[in-house]
This record gives structure tokens, C-alpha cells and sequence, in this order.
């Protein structure tokens, strides 16, 4: 664990995240990749102190992509 209690994220998730940012990017390649990335970031924390951590990289996705299709952004 990490000084701020949370459990640090694992190679398997930070993997996973990083295929849900390359996915982004590939089907909204006007988005910025930075801002990809960022976004990426925020909805994850959304899920820090989730226990059960095999469905995160979903989340993300799912709240990421409804973000994008919500600020009529063309995929």
C-alpha cells in the first residue's frame, strides 16, 4: 500500500489502461492524446477505493467513450 492507504494499481490494470487510452485515441483520433490520457486518469480515480479492481479498466472505458459521444465529438 501506498503512504495515502490506497493500494498501488497493478501491472495488469495499468495495462489495461493503457489499451482503453490507445482504443480512445484510435476511434477519436481529433482528441488530443494528452486529454485522453487525463480523462483516462480522472475516471479512474473515481475508482480508487473499489475492492474489486477486474472490471475497472470497463468503467473507464464505458465512462470515458459516453463522455466523448456526450460532447458530440465524431468517432
Amino acid at each position: 500500500m501506498s503512504d495515502d492507504g490506497k493500494a498501488a494499481v497493478s501491472a495488469k490494470e495499468a495495462q489495461a489502461l493503457d489499451h482503453v487510452a490507445r482504443s480512445v485515441r484510435d476511434r477519436y483520433p481529433g482528441v488530443p492524446t494528452e486529454a485522453i490520457a487525463e480523462r483516462v486518469r480522472s475516471a479512474h480515480q473515481r475508482y480508487a477505493d473499489a475492492r474489486v479492481r477486474d472490471f475497472v479498466p470497463l468503467l473507464v472505458e464505458r465512462e470515458l467513450m459516453a463522455e466523448l459521444r456526450a460532447s458530440g465529438r465524431p468517432s
